[in-house]
């Protein structure tokens, strides 16, 4: 984890040494709007939920996952 810190991108390497498994459930069309949930484990944390932004006030929050494992979340790069 250490290694991929200050990551600019992620690699098909960083991927595969990162994270353990990817669930992925059924699609859901309500309101003309498809939405699918993923969950992503990692191999350090688990997995975890990142907030909706739009429920959010704050520019920036930190999310303790377990002892000693704080995730950051910025708004500021959103996949869409």
């Amino acid at each position: 984890v250490r290694r991929y810190t200050n990551a600019t991108e992620i690699t098909q390497r960083m991927v595969a040494e990162l994270i353990d498994h990817i669930d992925v459930y059924h699609a859901e069309k309500q309101d003309g709007v498809t939405t699918q949930h993923i969950t992503i484990y990692y191999n350090c944390i688990g997995s975890f939920s990142v907030p909706d932004r739009r429920k959010i006030p704050a520019e920036e929050i930190t999310m303790g996952t377990r002892k000693g494992v704080a995730v950051s979340y910025s708004p500021e790069r959103i996949a869409v």
